[in-house]
């Protein structure tokens, strides 16, 4: 009877030197997938695509996932160590491309019948938003603003009363890699006046604003050994903790597994 309950005990403490074991399993696990970290969500796919591009190009180790919060959207990671960095180029890549709405999303499609006042305004500002959606997709720009001004024209037009004409005034800023903008002033001028009946392109006001484009070049990124493995001199130190963490492990569950098995053979009961 003694001997079967020292082989009950034997056998309990085996069941939590398992369970430990499996324990520290896990753990690992969780680090090792924790190591990288989102730097947007909510992305297409064509957006994702291209913000992953712009980081591969600078040295970073950019992922395109799922997102997590909608499975038909996705999300773009790297690891912790680069986050800041990462998010600064993109930010001077001007990616994710900011979004401007177009007539189906301003222009009443329903309701009431607007006034000519009401009109008028919903006209001007879904107009503006065309006319930076054009601008926006054009290479090398960041940011673009379109501010238009249209006069309200009278139903009757005394001959004595001044002709107000519409006007217009454009921000852009492009990514200055070698000083030549996307686009000339000339050529913005003509492309919004083209957009609006009655603007004449001299009274399109542009102002051109360049953003400094990131020259880290992959070469610049300087890896260093930790055993097998290359990584980032950041990433060495969370690496090293978990190595020496598993080899703590390892070592703790050997210890045990060595003594269970010597205190088995010492009572006589079975391996």
């Amino acid at each position: 009877m003694p001997c079967r309950e020292k082989d009950v005990e034997n056998d309990r403490k085996w069941g939590t030197v398992q369970k430990a074991w499996w324990g520290g399993l896990v753990v690992a696990v969780v680090l090792m997938s924790g190591c990288t970290e989102p730097l947007h969500h909510d992305l297409d796919e064509g957006q994702a695509n291209s913000m992953v591009v712009a980081l591969s190009q600078q040295g970073f180790e950019a992922e395109k996932v799922r997102d997590p919060y909608d499975g038909e959207r996705w999300a773009v990671t790297v690891p912790a160590p680069q986050r800041v960095e990462a998010w600064t180029v993109l930010q001077q890549e001007g990616l994710p491309r900011p979004r401007a709405g177009g007539f189906g999303d301003f222009y009443p499609g329903s309701g009431l019948i607007p006034t000519s006042q009401e009109e008028r305004v919903v006209l001007q500002y879904a107009t503006a938003k065309e006319l930076t959606s054009s601008l926006l997709k054009v290479d090398g720009v960041i940011d673009a603003h379109v501010h238009l001004v249209l006069p309200d024209k009278p139903r009757v037009q005394m001959s004595n009363a001044p002709v107000v004409e519409p006007r217009a005034s454009v921000l852009v800023q492009w990514r200055d890699r070698d000083g030549t903008p996307p686009l000339t002033e000339a050529e913005i001028r003509d492309l919004v006046s083209g957009g609006v009946e009655g603007l004449d392109a001299a009274a399109v006001h542009v102002v051109m604003a360049p953003v400094s484009a990131s020259q880290r070049e992959p070469s610049t990124v300087e890896l260093i050994q930790v055993g097998p493995l290359s990584v980032a001199p950041a990433s060495s130190g969370p690496l090293k903790f978990l190595i020496l963490l598993m080899g703590g492990v390892i070592i703790a569950l050997s210890s045990g597994l060595v003594y269970l098995v010597l205190t088995r053979r010492s009572s006589g009961g079975a391996i």
